[in-house]
């Protein structure tokens, strides 16, 4: 790059980081603003006190932990259900998309309970785990770990919520594997084996990797709203609602910072799997 190319790429960068600041630096100006002439911080607490929470994530908010300690809980509940979601879905998308006559049988009872909110199947999760644990299904009472707050209702809630976006993408992907390659490879006398790691894998995978970050953005959708609704104590979407019912706004605004910075953090993550594993096929991320 020449010198003239950098120094005009200089101010093009910090116009673009001036944008980028400004709409969060008004948007904080006008809240402060609004928050003294209302002057009820029980109802809209200021920016200043909301910082405070944010700055002291170890902090203990009444018996349900800190907003540090809630939000690893949420992350773990999150990880254990997206990653069965993640193995479940895949393996059966590609099963369903690769052989026609499994895929005639199990697509119909699929697309009878995709339709269903994962938020639905609360009732029947709580029914059928009640409160068990993740130790508890290892016949573990307690182990005295973080994983005594898995509750396998919440894993179960989860699994749904991100197992039907990677299962419909993966059965679309391989599905959609152009049939010359399959006779091009069988032709050149590829295996089973090698016509699957070399033909439908890397055919499929920008739209597996578009299901696994639909789904994983979907499953941290599901656990705030199930951690608002069970009989769970702990979790980002437990504390907020407790927060709420004690009239703490500071706290709740709070949480629901750190439930959308989780959220962006998760779908830059997933944004940055993307790119790696299809660097190849720039145009389709």
């Amino acid at each position: 790059m020449s010198k003239e190319e950098l120094k005009t790429s200089k101010p093009r960068n910090y116009s673009k980081l001036i944008r980028w600041i400004a709409g969060p630096v008004i948007l904080l100006i006008i809240w402060q603003a609004a928050a003294y002439y209302y002057n009820q911080p029980w109802i809209f607490p200021s920016v200043t006190k909301v910082l405070s929470q944010l700055a002291h994530p170890l902090r203990q908010h009444y018996a349900s932990g800190s907003l540090l300690s809630n939000t690893l809980i949420s992350l773990l509940r999150v990880v254990i259900g997206f990653c069965l979601a993640a193995v479940v879905g895949v393996t059966i998308g590609i099963v369903m998309g690769s052989v026609s006559f499994i895929r005639d049988i199990i697509e119909p009872v699929l697309e009878l309970l995709r339709p269903l909110c994962p938020i639905a199947w609360l009732p029947f999760a709580i029914v059928v785990f009640k409160l068990r644990t993740l130790p508890q299904l290892f016949g573990i009472d307690y182990s005295h770990t973080i994983f005594d707050q898995v509750q396998l209702g919440m894993i179960f809630v989860i699994f749904v919520g991100g197992f039907f976006p990677v299962l419909t993408n993966t059965l679309d992907g391989v599905a959609g594997v152009r049939r010359n390659y399959l006779l091009l490879a069988k032709t050149l006398g590829a295996s089973p084996r090698q016509i699957f790691f070399h033909v439908y894998l890397p055919a499929a995978m920008p739209m597996i990797l578009t299901g696994l970050r639909q789904g994983l953005g979907l499953c941290w959708f599901v656990i705030i709203a199930a951690e608002m609704m069970t009989g769970g104590d702990s979790g980002i979407g437990y504390l907020l609602m407790y927060a709420s019912d004690n009239s703490a706004m500071d706290i709740v605004i709070a949480a629901m910072l750190i439930i959308g910075a989780v959220g962006a953090l998760l779908a830059f993550f997933m944004r940055r799997v993307m790119n790696t594993f299809i660097s190849w096929k720039p145009k389709e991320i």
